[in-house]
């Protein structure tokens, strides 16, 4: 999870049955975008995001990098929880291969390198 993301959320995606786990798990607290990719690269695992320039990583990271970003605004924790519990499944199912989920209210979008 980037630094963004609620703190509450992290509980709702491990009661799903995933692993979530933060930058500050990881002491990795602070780092640039790029870094964060290149982290999650290398664990194979999926950034969930609130900000929208990872939607617009460098080519070689957007090839191989996994995100789910949640659209929302304002930054509602209560909205956030329930986007996640209502599409991350799905979202995780896209994402067996490098892509973007764009999660939304009401939608749920999916975008291949």
């Amino acid at each position: 999870m980037d630094e963004n993301v609620p703190l509450s959320i992290k509980g709702i995606i491990n009661n799903l049955g995933h692993e979530a786990l933060t930058l500050k798990d990881e002491a990795e607290f602070g780092i640039k975008n790029g870094e964060v990719a290149e982290l999650s690269i290398k664990r194979n695992a999926i950034i969930i995001t609130l900000d929208s320039d990872f939607l617009s990583l460098k080519k070689d990271l957007q090839k191989t990098s996994k995100i789910i970003y949640i659209k929302i605004h304002p930054r509602d924790p209560k909205i956030i929880a329930t986007i996640v519990q209502k599409y991350l499944d799905n979202a995780v199912l896209k994402l067996k291969n490098p892509g973007k989920v764009i999660l939304s209210e009401d939608d749920i979008m999916f975008e291949s390198p």
